[in-house]
């Protein structure tokens, strides 16, 4: 089966999946959410986006200067930082401690920062690509996941590399897993990832059409197809949140257990990075619609919650 048929097969099967066998998602939009900053009237392509534990947003866009802004659980502006820093921006996450992750595929590197924007830690070398082997160089930086623990996994795979490089806590290597391919364990431009509350890894494995799920030590446990082409992965609370950046542009929502879907929200324009604050509110970046949308539950909207 050529990899042409294999995406149509599985955007067909995710349209499916986005208007038919679930109900109407019942989140509301909540239209001009955030107080942009002076100067900003507009966002610029939004690649990343995630929340701390006090609902504070972080945004990552496409904009040299300002490509990592926070805001406040009312969308207050609060800061920017990283001009000059980032050449291609991707991916942001925040850790189990507050510190803010971005990945710059561009430069080929990711950045740790504090909550304020101080620099904390660098993974990779500027400008200096490594193969699949490299314990030191990436080529093809994407996403970014920290487990309880401190391991920091990272999914290096839009590019030429094929694999999720595993770190410890303070930066060191520790394995890779992955390599070219369709198998079991094996990947085709490994996207996003994200870590469960059982130190379970899961990977989208975007041109392959499925999500693939490896315990902390990289052992292939199992894979689900049925996310149609998946961008970008956040779990909170036993629910992943998958959005398919691609012609079915939609979020689906499913518990971590089966994968069973049980929500979505479509109508989305090239949808890249998705997050859930501590009241339910999903936020979502946008790449080609250079917007990060804000959505809530109806109950929330009626009962005059944020």
């Amino acid at each position: 089966m050529t990899a042409l048929l294999r995406n149509t097969l599985a955007a067909a099967a995710t349209l499916a999946l986005c208007f038919a066998q679930t109900p109407p998602a019942p989140y509301h939009l909540v239209e001009q959410w955030a107080q942009l900053p002076p100067g900003m009237t507009k966002w610029g392509p939004a690649t990343g986006v995630d929340v701390d534990a006090h609902d504070n947003v972080y945004v990552f866009q496409r904009d040299d200067t300002r490509p990592i802004l926070a805001f406040d659980r009312d969308g207050k502006f609060l800061r920017s930082w990283g001009q000059g820093l980032i050449k291609t921006a991707h991916f942001l996450r925040v850790d189990g401690a507050g510190n803010i992750w971005v990945t710059d595929r561009g430069h080929l590197q990711a950045f740790q920062f504090s909550a304020e924007g101080k620099l904390l830690m660098t993974l990779g070398q500027k400008d200096v690509a490594g193969d699949n082997e490299s314990q030191v160089a990436f080529n093809g930086m994407a996403d970014v996941a920290v487990a309880r623990n401190g391991d920091i996994f990272v999914a290096d795979g839009e590019g030429p590399n094929t694999r999720v490089a595993k770190f410890s806590r303070d930066g060191k290597f520790v394995m890779w897993w992955g390599g070219k391919g369709t198998g079991p364990g094996q990947f085709d431009v490994p996207h996003s990832i994200a870590v469960d509350a059982e130190d379970r890894v899961y990977v989208a494995d975007r041109a392959n059409n499925r999500i693939q799920i490896f315990s902390a030590e990289g052992t292939f446990l199992k894979q689900w197809t049925n996310f149609g082409t998946p961008w970008g992965l956040f779990i909170r609370n036993g629910m992943i949140y998958v959005v398919d950046g691609t012609a079915n542009n939609c979020l689906l929502v499913a518990g971590v257990g089966d994968g069973r879907i049980v929500d979505r929200i479509t109508g989305l324009n090239n949808p890249t990075a998705v997050t859930v604050d501590s009241k339910g509110a999903i936020y979502i970046a946008e790449v080609n619609g250079a917007n990060v949308k804000k959505f809530v539950r109806e109950q929330q909207k009626k009962s005059g919650q944020p």
